[in-house]
């Protein structure tokens, strides 16, 4: 489902990305080879990443977001990031934070192929590492819709980035982000099946100043709810003793054989 509608009346000066990703950047920025001069952005959000990138580089932003893209101070560019207008090895990096996961499956192998194009040199991927998208499942109060309440449709780890990008190999990786508590996913069929949609999500994992929601398929935005219900209790505390914890964030340098 296109959550199009979500993205453009997304209020980032309300989500200061800034102020949550200064290791990230940190990071970044030691990750960047020292030949790299351009970079393409892809999928740039506010630009938050990018603006800070263009202290260093010659750097180009791209989103689809019309409202995202106000708030970039580099190049910048509308477009969709699975038909990027841009020739081939054009930037001697390509860039992508947080896009990928988001993407359905035609989407998302497209735009993995324009990246590999674009990148004359390196490609330099961050997203959630090897994501259960079940754990965080919510259902539609309006038309009953079951979706990710962060929107993503695709769970990432190291060894589909090295199967997607066969002609580049990984020369750099980091974890970044909070560490958070992986959910087994047998536990998580029980709860779905047998607890209510009102209790899949706790509120210590989604305080509820952060429960505001949008349909992806109807668009009705909601606060998303919670009630106690003893099974999905039961399987949350199982799964503490189960499940580690791990750095939300993984990062990967590729670098074109």
């Amino acid at each position: 489902m296109d959550n199009k509608n979500f993205y453009e009346n997304f209020d980032w000066e309300r989500a200061k990305l800034s102020e949550k990703i200064k290791e990230k950047l940190e990071i970044i920025f030691g990750t960047i080879p020292n030949d790299v001069e351009s970079i393409l952005d892809v999928g740039c959000g506010d630009g938050t990443i990018s603006n800070e990138l263009a202290r260093k580089f010659e750097v180009t932003a791209v989103d689809r977001s019309h409202n995202a893209l106000k708030n970039v101070r580099t190049r910048k560019v509308q477009a969709s990031a699975d038909a990027l207008p841009f020739p081939d090895a054009s930037f001697d990096l390509v860039f992508s934070s947080e896009l990928i996961e988001h993407l359905p499956d035609g989407v998302f192998e497209k735009t993995l192929n324009e990246i590999k194009r674009l990148a004359k040199k390196y490609v330099l991927l961050t997203f959630p590492n090897n994501e259960n998208i079940e754990k965080y499942l919510v259902k539609c109060p309006n038309c009953g819709y079951v979706f990710n309440r962060t929107y993503h449709l695709q769970s990432i780890n190291r060894g589909r980035i090295e199967k997607m990008f066969p002609e580049f190999k990984i020369v750099a990786s980091f974890e970044t982000g909070a560490r958070i508590r992986d959910y087994n996913r047998a536990l998580n069929k029980i709860k779905h099946k047998f607890a209510p949609a009102e209790s899949w999500i706790p509120l210590y994992w989604t305080r509820k100043f952060h429960r505001d929601a949008m349909c992806p398929k109807c668009e009705y935005s909601f606060e998303i709810p919670y009630k106690f219900n003893l099974i999905a209790r039961a399987c949350d505390a199982i799964n503490i003793l189960i499940s580690p914890k791990r750095k939300y964030q993984l990062g990967l340098l590729l670098e074109r054989k």
